[in-house]
């Protein structure tokens, strides 16, 4: 049985390292992913008794079908900075990054179609209800999550937890509007704010979005480590440090 849960946004975490590989090309953006995500763990504290969930967006999310301005602008943002053709050669680098990682590393990767990083989240969260719950992420959104008594989210930014004082207050906010994700107008209608509150609360998703990723934790299972078939050598000496194989 799992200590803790531990789960990082995989995306979040993705798109800082590749940022960084934009400054500093000589060093592979998958390489400085597996940095941060140590770096963290290792501020947190673990135990091969603690369970890791890389939580990955997957396809179009079910929130664009809801409401087509949801996140619209992030594809020409992203190409603001490099074109479609980078993008795209970056991406792969991390798909075939984690087909070597996933079959050696002692952490669940869960992703499915239409299903973003925050809902993984979001389920993960309240499907552990007797788990110390920790969420590595400096998104904003997810601190609506500490409304839950179990749940922490720790910055990869600050290293530190943060201090969420009105967990409830971050949905209200986000409902009236934000700009990342590009939701600009306060809702007008009763049904607006219900479609508004349904696309954007963590604390509830929809039923049929729930019930499959309640399926797959049901059946999560639990992995081995194999230290020396991970990519990169340093990781592979770090991940050792990290769970004390060596001790």
């Amino acid at each position: 049985m799992a200590n803790k849960v531990i789960i990082i946004d995989e995306g979040y975490l993705k798109h800082r390292s590749i940022f960084a590989f934009r400054n500093n090309s000589a060093v592979p953006a998958t390489y400085t992913f597996m940095r941060m995500c140590l770096a963290c763990l290792k501020k947190i504290g673990i135990t091969l008794e603690d369970r890791v969930i890389m939580a990955c967006d997957c396809g179009r999310s079910w929130r664009k079908i809801e409401d087509a301005n949801y996140k619209a602008q992030r594809k020409d943002l992203r190409e603001s900075y490099e074109d479609k053709d980078w993008w795209t050669e970056v991406y792969k680098e991390f798909d075939d990054y984690y087909k070597k990682l996933e079959p050696n590393i002692n952490w669940n990767f869960v992703r499915a179609w239409g299903l973003e990083a925050d809902d993984w989240i979001s389920m993960i969260s309240r499907f552990y209800t007797d788990k110390e719950v920790i969420i590595i992420s400096a998104d904003r959104d997810l601190e609506q999550l500490c409304a839950l008594k179990n749940v922490k989210v720790f910055s990869p930014i600050t290293k530190k937890y943060k201090l969420v004082k009105d967990p409830v207050k971050v949905l209200i906010e986000k409902i009236q509007g934000d700009i990342s994700d590009n939701l600009l107008e306060k809702p007008k209608t009763e049904a607006d704010f219900e479609r508004r509150k349904r696309i954007v609360n963590l604390l509830e998703l929809p039923p049929h979005i729930e019930q499959p990723m309640k399926d797959v934790l049901m059946n999560l299972p639990l992995k081995n480590l194999y230290a020396n078939k991970l990519p990169y050598y340093s990781i592979r000496e770090q991940i050792k440090q990290l769970y004390k194989l060596d001790e």
